[in-house]
C-alpha cells in the first residue's frame, strides 16, 4: 500500500511539472518594442505640455509688453500735454468750475443748512458762487469766440486751404464728408448761439440784483447757453462730419487735381520749330519740330513741308 501511494504521488508530480512546462510554452513572449512605444508616448506628452507652457509664457510676455508700451505712451502724452500752458490754464479753470459748482449745488439742495443756518448766509453763498460760475463761463466764451468768428469767415470764403483747416477741426480724421459745408455751418452757428446766450446771461447777472433779476430771462438764457453746445457736439458726432466714409471721393478729387496739373503743365510746354526757307526760290526747306517736351523717345521728329528732299536744301548744300 505504501508503495502504491508513493507511485501515485510521483505520477501527480510528473503531471504537474508537464502542465507547468506546457503552460509556460503556451504563453506569448514579451515584445521588446512595447517599452520603446511607451517611452515615445511619454516623451510626446512631455513635449506637448512644454509647448503649451511656452505658448502661455509668450502670450503673457506679449500682454505685458503691450501694457508697458501703453503706459509709456500715456506718460509721454501727459508730459507733452502739461508742457502746454493753455492746458494748465484749462485745468485751473475746470477745478474752479467744479468747486464753485459743487458749493452751489450743496446750497441749492439744502445740504449745508446745518452749517448755514440763516437764509441770508445761504443767499450770499449762492450769489457769490453764481457770479463766479458766470465769470468763468463768460471768460471761456471770450476766449473761444474769436476762433469761432475765424471759422465762420473761412466757411464764407471757402478756399482750398480753408477747407483743409476746417476739416481738421470739425471732420473726423480730417477727411472730406458729403455736404460738409452745410454741416460745418450748422455746428459753427450753434457755437455762436452759445456765446451770445452766455453774454446775455452775464448781462442779467451783473446788471440786476438777485431780487430784481428776471427769472424767465435767466432761465431762457441759461437753457440756450447749455443746450446750444450740447446740440453742436451731438450733431458733429451723428452727422456725416463724425462718420467714416470710403475714400472714393477723395481718390476722385486727387485724380482730377492730377489731371488739371498735367493739363496746365502741358499747356505751358513750348513747341519749338525751326524753318529754313529758300529766299531765292521761295521754297520751304526743312521744318523740324518737337511735338512735345519732354518726349518719350527723346528724339526730334523731322517733317518736310514740301516735296523737296532733305539733302537737296540749298542751305544744307552750302554747309
Amino acid at each position: 500500500m505504501h508503495r502504491s501511494h508513493s507511485w501515485t504521488f510521483k505520477i501527480l508530480l510528473a503531471a504537474r511539472m508537464s502542465s507547468s512546462s506546457i503552460g509556460g510554452n503556451m504563453e506569448e513572449p514579451e515584445n521588446p518594442n512595447n517599452g520603446s512605444k511607451a517611452s515615445l508616448n511619454i516623451s510626446l506628452q512631455t513635449s506637448t505640455s512644454q509647448k503649451r507652457l511656452l505658448a502661455e509664457e509668450e502670450t503673457l510676455q506679449a500682454q505685458n509688453h503691450h501694457i508697458k508700451s501703453k503706459i509709456i505712451a500715456i506718460r509721454k502724452f501727459c508730459r507733452e500735454w502739461i508742457k502746454n500752458p493753455m492746458n494748465i490754464a484749462f485745468v485751473l479753470w475746470l477745478t474752479c468750475v467744479s468747486i464753485s459748482g459743487a458749493i452751489l449745488f450743496l446750497v441749492m439742495t439744502g445740504m449745508l443748512n446745518k452749517t448755514l443756518t440763516k437764509k441770508s448766509q445761504r443767499d450770499i453763498w449762492f450769489e457769490v458762487n453764481n457770479q463766479i460760475l458766470n465769470a468763468l463761463f463768460t471768460l471761456m466764451c471770450l476766449y473761444q469766440h474769436p476762433k469761432r468768428f475765424h471759422h465762420l469767415f473761412l466757411l464764407c470764403r471757402w478756399k482750398p486751404k480753408d477747407i483743409c483747416t476746417l476739416r481738421e477741426v470739425y471732420c473726423k480724421n480730417g477727411t472730406s464728408k458729403p455736404n460738409e459745408w452745410f454741416h460745418m455751418m450748422v455746428v459753427v452757428l450753434l457755437l455762436h448761439v452759445n456765446c451770445f446766450a452766455q453774454y446775455a446771461l452775464c448781462g442779467l447777472n451783473l446788471g440786476y440784483k438777485r431780487s430784481e433779476r428776471p427769472n424767465i430771462g435767466v432761465a431762457i438764457c441759461l437753457s440756450i447757453a447749455i443746450a446750444a453746445p450740447a446740440l453742436a457736439g451731438v450733431y458733429a458726432i451723428f452727422s456725416p462730419l463724425g462718420k467714416e466714409y470710403e475714400e472714393e471721393a477723395q481718390n476722385e478729387n486727387i485724380s482730377n487735381h492730377d489731371n488739371r496739373y498735367r493739363c496746365s503743365s502741358g499747356s505751358m510746354e513750348k513747341r519749338f520749330s525751326l524753318e529754313t526757307r529758300n529766299e531765292e526760290n521761295g521754297e520751304c526747306g526743312v521744318y523740324p519740330s518737337l511735338n512735345s517736351l519732354p518726349h518719350e523717345d527723346k528724339a526730334m521728329q523731322f517733317r518736310t513741308m514740301s516735296n523737296t528732299p532733305l539733302w537737296s536744301s540749298p542751305r544744307l548744300s552750302t554747309i
